[in-house]
């Protein structure tokens, strides 16, 4: 029994960044359109909490999310699987992109000017493909 406990303790502990970017790397292409998401959302939200301390690595951070996003669509667009989906999610990550550029300071804003912009370019390939432009 207290193995069980044990071994349930540990699947509860979240997965770091890095893992969840290795297993997005080895996943098949149905499974990377979600694991990918999750990643630029999670990569966008320790860039928020990390800008106090480090805004280096922050401003790094959220230019990893942008490229998680390209690689989310990248893989629908492959897969043709979880284009909606994967789109909602695209946009909903450019919403908060721009809710947190707002929450930094002035002159490190600029950091959000290319990713948002890469985030919403993935955003129109999967848009295209669905409505065939």
């Amino acid at each position: 029994m207290a193995v069980s406990v044990l071994a349930s303790a540990k699947s509860k502990t979240p997965e770091t960044i890095e893992e969840l970017k290795a297993r997005a790397a080895s996943a098949d292409k149905h499974k990377q359109t979600e694991l990918y998401a999750e990643l630029a959302r999670r990569e966008l939200d320790a860039a928020d909490s990390t800008y106090n301390t480090d805004a280096d690595k922050a401003k790094a951070l959220v230019t990893d999310s942008a490229k998680s996003a390209e690689l989310a669509s990248q893989a629908a667009l492959e897969s043709n699987h979880r284009l909606k989906q994967t789109e909602i999610s695209l946009r909903e990550l450019e919403h908060r992109m721009s809710d947190v550029r707002r929450s930094w300071a002035f002159e490190d804003r600029a950091a959000f000017d290319a990713p948002i912009q890469r985030v919403e370019t993935a955003r129109s390939k999967l848009l295209d493909r669905m409505f065939g432009k």
